[in-house]
């Protein structure tokens, strides 16, 4: 009894891993897998592009037969690469309704896709052609063959970040929250104390893992660069940490993915920087100090940094803010406050 009791344990743990695998690559470093989707091949589009195409080779004198269609890589929360095959006056919209489908998306008003320029994310105006967001050369055809094509990379992010993640009606969305939240953590593009860092890779092993049994698990069951940035590596006791993670994982027994994953984003929500897109700020020459902007649901805040140790020493909520404009320099004018509080130009 006891041994069939261990093989259906063992079983439940080797479908687990499986699902974890299926989530393709949360780390860096991991192999990206790769899906290719062709958002021109619909068969009216096709006719207009084969008659398109023949008058432009009737009206080219090399006779040359040029392709419209370029590739477009899009890489989803998951790590998982989505390779698009698209007209070159495709817009950003069609790229981003073909992303929404393939994941399945229903609260899809909540996300966007973004460039990666210098490590900061900017969202792409959705009416905008691909080409006016893409890199140069992208366009053209490659003039020698066997020359590799320009890459051109967009990134489905999360844009509205709910203030009350328990709002969220759909589990998928949920997911998607967690999937980046969880990657914005190791990376640091969201910043935690190490009590919070500790918390949350327990409540992510809960989450990837299932239940912790000890018999099967062991105490190195998973790499500690996966569930914790470096920063808190780096100032804690790394054996302190592999002896008690396993114990927090623990205290989750019973606890099933999605409603880990939602406690997982209920911590994320009570963070700080929780839901700021940052952006740096070119500080005068003199000044020692960096500058980031962070903007939020609530407002503009901006962040000293030291060291690489964010520190905020602004707010700016939507609510004070008269006009914001940038020539040059990026200027806030706020509101002037009365004695009773009311706000008044």
């Amino acid at each position: 009894m006891m041994l069939k009791r261990q093989e259906e344990e063992m079983m439940q743990l080797q479908a687990r891993m499986a699902l974890r695998q299926s989530r393709l690559s949360l780390y860096p470093g991991d192999t990206i897998k790769a899906s290719m989707l062709d958002i021109s091949r619909d068969p009216l589009r096709e006719i207009a592009l084969e008659t398109a195409m023949t008058q432009r080779k009737l009206r080219n004198k090399k006779g040359k037969n040029e392709d419209p269609r370029r590739k477009v890589n899009i890489m989803l929360l998951s790590g998982q690469r989505l390779e698009l095959t698209c007209d070159t006056k495709t817009v950003c919209k069609d790229v981003f309704d073909m992303v929404v489908a393939h994941v399945g998306l229903v609260e899809h008003h909540l996300f966007a896709l973004a460039t990666l320029k210098e490590n900061e994310y900017f969202f792409v105006d959705p009416d905008l052609k691909l080409t006016k967001v893409a890199p140069e050369g992208w366009k053209e055809e490659p003039k020698k063959k066997g020359r590799a094509a320009v890459d051109f990379t967009l990134f489905f992010r999360i844009k509205f970040f709910m203030d009350d993640v328990s709002l969220i009606q759909h589990s998928l969305t949920c997911h998607q929250y967690y999937l980046q939240l969880r990657k914005d953590i190791l990376e640091e593009r969201t910043h935690c104390d190490d009590e919070t860092a500790l918390l949350l890779a327990s409540l992510a092993l809960q989450a990837e893992y299932g239940d912790y049994q000890p018999e099967v698990h062991g105490v190195s069951y998973f790499r500690l660069e996966h569930y914790l940035p470096a920063r808190v590596m780096e100032k804690l006791d790394l054996s302190y940490i592999k002896e008690e993670l396993p114990k927090l994982h623990n205290t989750y027994a019973g606890a099933s993915e999605k409603e880990t994953e939602l406690e997982f984003l209920k911590v994320c929500q009570r963070l700080t920087e929780y839901g700021v897109h940052f952006h740096r700020v070119h500080p005068e020459k003199k000044s020692q100090t960096g500058i980031l902007l962070g903007v939020c649901s609530k407002g503009v805040l901006i962040f000293e940094v030291h060291n690489g140790v964010r520190t905020l020493v602004l707010r700016f909520p939507w609510r004070e803010t008269k006009k914001i404009s940038f020539s040059h320099k990026f200027q806030l004018q706020m509101r002037a406050r009365q004695s009773n509080q009311d706000a008044q130009d």
